[in-house]
């Protein structure tokens, strides 16, 4: 995630004109934007905004898989889908594609099953169809669903993404934000086993 800070050096109080915002939005690629700080400097007012975009992922190499393999611990260990720890939440963002009517129906059967759950936003990345893995995906759909649970505290709830669990940069994103998630065809894959998951990815890749 790319964040910019722009000031803008007005003479009033006033808002910034949306105008000006949506200019510098389009021109940052931004897909969200704040006010951070008013500063007087002088006789004039300094609006501080800040611009938030998606970044291009690096593909890894050998050499970076082999090091991130390394720093792993040894004794990692798995925790069983029914010690996982009952969610404590009501807002969920929802990633994945839900377009067959296989999997709508999987995610109507999860949310009446928790129908405490309630889903506030929904991304999904569109994959090559001729990649059977994630390595051709670019994430930037999953950047942003990341930094929405970051910054309120939701619940990431995963489906229907079988592909992107031979990507490492799938669990590298995860791994940075530290999120709380789910995954409704996978319930063990979950915060508490994204590391032993990663692990048994990385020693595949690198064996292979």
């Amino acid at each position: 995630m790319k964040k910019t800070v722009v000031e803008y050096i007005t003479n009033t109080l006033e808002d910034i004109p949306k105008q000006s915002l949506q200019t510098n939005k389009r021109r940052l690629h931004a897909f969200f934007s704040e006010q951070e700080t008013i500063e007087k400097r002088g006789t004039h007012f300094v609006f501080r905004y800040a611009f938030y975009s998606v970044e291009k992922l690096r593909r890894p190499t050998k050499q970076s898989l082999f090091k991130e393999y390394k720093m792993l611990c040894s004794d990692l260990k798995s925790t069983p889908s029914g010690e996982i720890s009952d969610m404590e939440y009501k807002d969920v963002v929802l990633y994945g594609n839900t377009s067959s009517p296989v999997v709508q129906g999987r995610l109507t059967e999860y949310l009446e099953r928790n129908n405490s759950l309630k889903i506030q936003l929904s991304f999904c990345d569109e994959k090559n169809s001729e990649c059977k893995t994630g390595e051709n995906i670019a994430y930037a759909e999953l950047q942003k669903a990341l930094f929405y649970c970051k910054r309120k505290k939701y619940l990431l709830l995963f489906i229907s993404v079988r592909e992107l669990i031979q990507d490492i940069r799938f669990y590298d994103l995860l791994d940075e934000y530290r999120v709380d998630f789910r995954c409704i065809d996978f319930p063990w894959f979950c915060r508490e086993n994204l590391r032993l998951i990663k692990a048994v990815m990385l020693y595949e890749k690198l064996s292979s």
